[in-house]
């Protein structure tokens, strides 16, 4: 069933991929359309694109481990 998936997924890639490029205007008017029927908003885009980044950053990363580590002392007694 696992494969089937796999091949359905693909076959929805390979046909939307050639839709966008036989169809540009048609495919931009489509995406915008969805997003306006789904209520996407594009600050809630620019928000979680921007959490994502925030994620990947390296320093973000680190202080959200030594937060990690300071809760755990405390909640075990540790200095």
């Amino acid at each position: 069933m696992d494969k089937v998936r796999i091949y359905i997924a693909s076959a929805l890639f390979i046909l939307l991929t050639a839709l966008k490029l036989l169809f540009p205007a048609q495919m931009d008017m489509l995406r915008r359309e969805t997003l306006r029927l789904s209520g996407a908003d594009r600050d809630y885009t620019a928000t979680v694109t921007a959490i994502g980044r925030g994620l990947c950053d390296r320093e973000l990363g680190e202080k959200l481990i030594a937060v990690w580590r300071d809760y755990a002392r405390e909640e075990t007694g540790e200095r």
